[in-house]
């Protein structure tokens, strides 16, 4: 990207030459006052696109396109004036020739110097989605947390809710988590999710390194990559039922045809189809998991972590709630993470995980596995 922002840079030192006469400007095979007006407008869209290219920001390859594509229409179109006579000087030829030269060569720094995915980056300012099993997209584990101890403080007491846990899940693994009270489960699920840091040791989703982000990286990674399915529901109960799914979509950016698409969609899947317009309150505890669920899948995450997701149902209802994480994780390869205490919901999973005292203390391996 320096050299595209060199080689615009050389064309717009041509062109601010044109001004006081001391070259000819491709521009000037326009008719007045067209060219006088053109060549400030294309110095300032220019200097944007070498500052934006040279900084590697995206909003520079906009104004650093419609530079070099317009440098180059401009040399084609003096050069055919040229060639049949109407407007025939050896300077302008010269001039249009190099300009024409400059703006493919830019062009070509700019398409070929990175990867598509790096363009739509680039150009979008977002992260186009890996697909799941892609070698880059973080090998073949979902998560791994690498000798992680978490501690509390209390005034002078420190409370270790993680002593040095290791554990791996593969990407389209469905596993629970068991143990006591005070185990650690918790703790662990929102290390994983992001929303805590480990005093010491490594999470690492899709193969990043989550203590190496900000802020604001954390909470996209959050947004994109992870869904959140609480035991308390933790629906808005002044909102609808849309409203509620609605808000990570909103977060995302997802256009209003595109989020209500995807909110009639997964109701349909989970079986609410006709609650759109509902409130919470009005719906029984199992609906409203179930409305969780869906909203957990609005930005179609590669992970979706639960916390105790039949706690407050029957067991009925738990059984038809782990019924749609098994069919998300069947369909979708979804890597699914359930922390619970009920045995019956946990042998509903590929593999158990049992903590105690912040360390996995034994694994149980109860349905098919990936890799």
């Amino acid at each position: 990207m320096e050299v595209a922002a060199v080689l615009l840079l050389a064309f717009l030192v041509l062109e601010a030459a044109s001004i006081p006469g001391l070259s000819p400007s491709v521009v000037s095979v326009l008719p007045d006052p067209v060219d006088r007006g053109l060549v400030p407008v294309l110095l300032i869209l220019g200097l944007l696109g070498v500052y934006g290219l040279w900084r590697d920001e995206g909003f520079g390859v906009y104004p650093a396109l419609l530079t070099t594509v317009s440098e180059v229409v401009l040399g084609g179109y003096a050069l055919v004036k040229a060639y049949i006579g109407a407007q025939w000087t050896l300077g302008l030829v010269v001039s249009s020739i190099t300009v024409s030269v400059l703006g493919l060569l830019t062009l070509l720094c700019i398409f070929g110097g990175v990867s598509d995915q790096e363009l739509v980056e680039m150009v979008s300012g977002v992260s186009p989605p890996r697909p799941r099993d892609s070698p880059d997209a973080g090998g073949e584990y979902a998560i791994e947390v690498i000798d992680v101890r978490k501690e509390y403080r209390l005034g002078p007491n420190v409370v270790v809710a993680l002593n040095g846990l290791n554990l791996r899940i593969r990407k389209g693994e469905f596993v629970a988590i068991m143990g006591p009270s005070g185990s650690g489960k918790s703790t662990l699920l929102n290390l994983i999710g992001a929303l805590d840091r480990p005093t010491s040791g490594r999470v690492l989703i899709d193969g990043v390194d989550i203590s190496t982000l900000d802020e604001d990286s954390l909470a996209r990674l959050r947004n994109e990559k992870v869904g959140f399915v609480f035991q308390a529901y933790n629906l808005i109960a002044r909102s609808t039922v849309m409203r509620n799914m609605e808000l990570p979509a909103l977060v995302k950016g997802y256009p209003k045809e595109e989020r209500l698409r995807r909110i009639r969609g997964l109701l349909n899947v989970v079986g609410l189809g006709d609650k759109l317009l509902r409130r919470p309150k009005t719906l029984s505890g199992g609906e409203q998991q179930r409305v969780a669920i869906a909203r957990a899948l609005i930005n179609d995450p590669s992970i979706v972590l639960a916390d105790e997701p039949t706690g407050n149902v029957d067991s009925k209802t738990g059984r038809v709630i782990m019924g749609f994480f098994r069919k998300l994780n069947q369909e979708r390869g979804t890597t699914i993470v359930v922390v619970t205490h009920d045995p019956e919901v946990a042998r509903m999973t590929d593999r158990i995980l049992y903590l105690r005292d912040g360390r996995i203390v034994g694994e149980e391996t109860v349905g098919r596995s990936p890799g």
